[in-house]
């Protein structure tokens, strides 16, 4: 395993805590950066989601130059919620309607492609209960300050709630380890190195996303690292 590669590659988000900086950096680089929202039923998250990114990273900070949501065909007030509070609300199967009509995650990521400004885009699971817009910054660092850079994944701590209610720091994530990493130590072993492939936070530049296959469902986080490791 290449320690270097992970030391040189991983990134806390307090070392880009400096959004007055990562401001100046994307208007001296001329870019527009959208945030995708991928949602199917999120009407308790969304609109907490939305009021932290807009009032921190589009009012106070001129980070965000719009924010999505790209929605699966929620049963609940998703749509209606996201809208009243700011966000760009989009019904998957009417983007690109000509197309076969798919369901599923990737789906949503995909046709986020087709109604997004953005050269670099940042996508967010739209059901995070503690949300902070450092879960968006964190991203945007490391494609703003190195040039070399391209596409960034979050990891975080994974805690588990026991039988008995409860929490446990660690544990949490069993998926990743138990099927996910020891996949990826078999037959992709330099990506063994990624700690949360699963994780569904990450960002990269418009020409990257647009070079690689969507999944339609979940094994879009997976497939992602995949073919832009092949590339």
């Amino acid at each position: 395993m290449n320690y270097n590669w992970i030391r040189q590659n991983t990134f806390h988000h307090s070392e880009f805590s400096d959004l007055g900086r990562l401001a100046e950096e994307k208007a001296r680089r001329r870019l527009k950066i959208s945030l995708c929202l991928p949602t199917l039923n999120e009407e308790k998250t969304i609109a907490k989601e939305i009021v932290i990114m807009k009032s921190e990273l589009m009012t106070r900070y001129p980070l965000l130059d719009e924010i999505v949501v790209v929605d699966s065909g929620s049963t609940d007030n998703t749509m209606e919620i996201a809208a009243s509070y700011g966000a760009k609300v989009y019904e998957s199967r009417r983007i690109l309607p000509d197309l076969p009509d798919f369901t599923g995650k990737g789906e949503n990521l995909w046709k986020a492609l087709y109604i997004t400004q953005g050269d670099i885009i940042i996508y967010l699971d739209a059901d995070i209960k503690n949300i902070h817009h450092r879960f968006a910054y964190a991203l945007l660092g490391p494609l703003l300050t190195y040039d070399r850079i391209k596409y960034v994944k979050a990891f975080y701590d994974r805690p588990i709630a026991t039988e008995d209610k409860k929490i446990r720091p660690a544990g949490g994530g069993r998926v990743t380890e138990l099927i996910i990493r020891p996949l990826f130590s078999l037959f992709f072993p330099e990506l063994a190195q990624i700690l949360q492939p699963l994780s569904g936070e990450y960002a990269g530049y418009r020409d990257l996303f647009e070079a690689i296959p969507f999944p339609i469902g979940y094994g879009i986080e997976t497939s992602m690292i995949i073919d832009i490791y092949e590339r």
